[in-house]
């Protein structure tokens, strides 16, 4: 059963939002969904938590969840015209989880634009994140010219939730060259299918004609960077017992190949290409890295 978002809805997002370090302001949740022209509210806004969000996306509710979502709320409008658009606003705790969840949805390529921390469009669809917060709205019916509804209602969204908001910084680090546009991504576990490596940042390549994938892992400290790797070194069945040190080392990977990488403090970087061109780019990526 759907419940309706009322005080303990508000209490929570003036909580989550207070209680982090976050840019996103306290706002009402009522002033998270503007009025709009031609446009009237059906209804009060709906609450989902962790416990039911199956209720509301049954079968996608494990992804969202896998990505720290605390939250969704839902607001249907509806027209003269019988016409709905929904506004599902999904609170994860983080920017990297709100982009985490954004990028593992949205398409490889696509009517892309700024809109909070970015967005992009498709025949009836229009989702961005802005901070902590990924936004999804449809309008299915809608005529070519009626689309533009998707983007002023994104706007005055993403004005209420952030208006400041940005990409996250650590996608600067990845090199220009080569680079495919839109191809960031946030792995906030498993990544390259293992349990020991996590929170890893992507981004693909197309260069002189070969594709890899350039990648960074924040282990947050050098000692919890060591112990990454050696697990991960422990994989290794071509060239076992190699010393793990800093700078650029190889792992063969049982399951995905040579892996190719640098140490840098708490930082591991590195592709899955073992062209000369994925080594330079690597030591770019490692040069581009934030200070330790």
């Amino acid at each position: 059963m759907k419940k309706s978002m009322g005080i303990s809805a508000s209490v929570w997002l003036l909580a989550t939002i207070a209680g982090s370090a976050l840019r996103a302001q306290a706002v009402d949740p009522a002033g998270m969904f503007p009025e709009i022209d031609g446009w009237r509210k059906k209804g009060e806004s709906e609450s989902y938590s962790p416990e039911n969000l199956y209720q509301y996306i049954d079968g996608a509710a494990e992804n969202f969840l896998s990505y720290g979502c605390q939250r969704l709320l839902v607001q249907n409008y509806g027209n003269d015209r019988g016409q709905v658009l929904s506004a599902e606003i999904y609170f994860h705790g983080s920017l990297e989880n709100a982009f985490g969840m954004y990028s593992s949805e949205k398409p490889a390529t696509g009517d892309y634009f700024s809109l909070g921390s970015q967005g992009y469009a498709e025949a009836g669809i229009l989702n961005f994140f802005c901070s902590a917060y990924y936004v999804k709205l449809s309008a299915f019916g809608l005529a070519a010219e009626e689309q533009p509804i998707l983007r002023e209602l994104g706007r005055a969204m993403a004005a209420a939730i952030d208006p400041g908001a940005t990409l996250p910084e650590m996608l600067q680090a990845f090199p220009g060259a080569g680079k495919i546009a839109n191809s960031e991504r946030f792995i906030l576990n498993h990544f390259l299918g293992h349990d020991f490596l996590h929170a890893a940042y992507t981004a693909d390549y197309l260069i002189n004609g070969q594709n890899f994938q350039l990648f960074i892992i924040d282990a947050g400290s050098e000692a919890a960077a060591h112990f990454m790797l050696e697990k991960y070194v422990a994989l290794d069945r071509v060239n076992p017992g190699q010393k793990i040190q800093p700078g650029m080392l190889t792992v063969n990977d049982p399951y995905n190949g040579p892996i190719r990488f640098v140490w840098q403090g708490r930082f591991i970087c590195g592709s899955n290409g073992r062209t000369p061109v994925a080594e330079e780019i690597i030591a770019a990526l490692a040069r581009n890295l934030p200070s330790q």
